[in-house]
């Protein structure tokens, strides 16, 4: 094969890894050992490796672990993987060609990673593999729900109510999650008031701790109503909720972290300065002040770090790394940093005002539906310190205002967080006001932006007889397509029993 005289795009050669197509019995790294692909790895669309959990042996030694794609070895270099520890599980680097640079490619951890060329194991020529590659995305593009040829005819009030449904069938799914972490936080308590030391400090055990009974299971509406457990879970909720799709299981992680009780024990919920280096240095984020460049930064940074400095001492969980963060590919707004500004002043909101409450007393309210959205809005309303109103992270300052929770932010987390668990709270306590309240507020929030799932129902389903203009009909039109139309449980699905019954059985 000869030389290239035009550039291949990663995307390219992305595709041909996760297809093989690869003569897989001659594969060999670059300082021969053989190598054989049993898992390609999960594509990654988020920032770091474009592989993830690939399974390679390589000389008789199998890894797990993450597989990096470049059209030359000098790739590893110039976009600065040696020292972005997210690079540090990488088990095979993957590239097209050597290049004129023969360089090792080597992780932060300073481990050498092995390098596989494809170029001389391809099983065709580059045209016909780009011609399958064409093919192969127009097919996917092309894969739609199995009804989508057949459902013209579905009455729209059957649809319109099976979806309504599903977005009742949705709302306890996220209903059922609170409820299971709300009895984890009194069983916790419940096991901590009970530990008891003797008077020398030492942990009294009788019998075999094997032989001890599980945790209480039954917890009574008492066990369940200490307000500490529900300010924490409403934290917890909007910290995921800030973390967008790229980030929620490490917010997640942070609010389990930090915790509210630990912000109350260090006394800080009224200091946001101080709240944000705890956040940030638990989160791994605060830089080195020689990484900052522009004065204001620097300042501010110093400070954050002295207070980190301070609360470390006392600090008993554990802490994120950088590597754990995805800025990169998401838009600056939903960087955490941002993200992690905006969470302060919630905490203050949640532990100095009562913002939990507050809210099930807005929603008990005869107010109108007009009315009540837009008090829910401002109680989540926030002013982030002035510095985050002109910054997205602490090196990327921006030419024009910041705003760190806006109204999309905003809209969702009164869907995913307010409205599940006040219907929570409704039920243990058997307030009916509340539950009323929360529904109606769920059918009348406007909906929120498209995305590829809403998009692709829209066209194979709805087709005109239905419009997504709530946020309840979007919830239960993902909820089909989630759990119904990409399994294909259509003998489920009042849809599909309403197609398939009018289908002709096969002779």
């Amino acid at each position: 094969m000869g030389k290239l005289t035009f550039n291949i795009h990663e995307r390219f050669l992305r595709h041909i890894w996760s297809r093989q197509y690869l003569d897989h019995l001659a594969l060999k790294t670059t300082d021969g050992r053989a190598v054989r692909v049993l898992e390609t790895g999960a594509f990654n669309t988020d920032g770091g490796p474009d592989f993830r959990d690939a399974i390679v042996r390589i000389d008789g030694t199998t890894y797990h672990g993450d597989v990096e794609i470049h059209r030359t070895l000098v790739d590893w270099r110039l976009h600065g993987h040696f020292a972005d520890p997210r690079y540090n599980k990488v088990i095979l680097h993957v590239v097209f060609e050597r290049g004129p640079d023969k360089i090792a490619t080597c992780v932060p951890s300073g481990r050498t990673v092995p390098v596989l060329l494809l170029e001389p194991f391809l099983t065709e020529s580059i045209r016909t593999l780009w011609h399958k590659t064409i093919v192969d995305e127009q097919s996917l593009l092309k894969k739609t729900i199995r009804c989508s040829a057949l459902n013209q005819s579905v009455d729209a009030g059957l649809l319109s109510a099976w979806i309504q449904r599903l977005a009742v069938e949705r709302l306890e799914l996220k209903l059922r999650r609170f409820d299971e972490r709300l009895r984890e936080l009194a069983q916790i308590h419940f096991l901590a008031v009970r530990d008891y030391d003797d008077r020398h400090g030492r942990w009294r055990v009788q019998g075999d701790p094997n032989d001890l009974p599980p945790p209480q299971r039954e917890l009574t509406q008492s066990q369940l109503a200490p307000r500490d457990f529900w300010d924490q879970l409403l934290y917890e909720g909007l910290m995921e909720c800030l973390g967008y799709s790229k980030n929620q299981e490490s917010f997640l992680r942070l609010a389990r972290a930090v915790t509210l009780q630990a912000v109350r024990s260090h006394h800080i919920e009224n200091n946001e300065e101080a709240l944000q280096a705890l956040l940030l240095g638990a989160a791994g984020l605060i830089p080195k002040i020689g990484t900052v460049k522009d004065k204001e930064s620097k300042e501010f940074v110093r400070r954050l770090n002295h207070q980190w400095k301070t609360q470390k001492t006392f600090y008993r969980s554990s802490v994120l790394h950088a590597a754990d963060w995805q800025f990169f590919p998401t838009r600056p707004v939903n960087f955490p940093t941002l993200r992690i500004a905006a969470a302060t002043p919630l905490i203050r909101t949640i532990v100095c005002d009562d913002l939990f409450r507050r809210m099930i007393e807005t929603l008990k309210t005869t107010d109108s539906k007009a009315r009540v959205i837009p008090s829910l809005r401002r109680l989540l309303a926030i002013q982030p310190l002035p510095y985050w109103t002109k910054h997205y992270r602490f090196d990327y300052p921006s030419p024009k205002a910041v705003h760190p929770l806006g109204p999309e932010r905003t809209n969702s987390a009164i869907t995913n967080v307010v409205i599940p668990l006040a219907l929570l709270y409704a039920r243990i306590f058997k307030d009916r006001i509340v539950r009323e309240g929360a529904l109606r507020i769920f059918d009348s929030m406007p909906p929120a932006a498209e995305n590829s799932i809403t998009r692709a129902m829209a066209r194979q389903l709805l087709k005109g007889r239905l419009e997504l203009a709530s946020v309840s009909t979007q919830q239960g039109v993902i909820q089909l397509y989630k759990f119904y139309c990409s399994e294909e449980r259509c003998a489920e699905c009042d849809v599909g029993v309403a197609v398939f019954a009018k289908v002709p059985e096969p002779r």
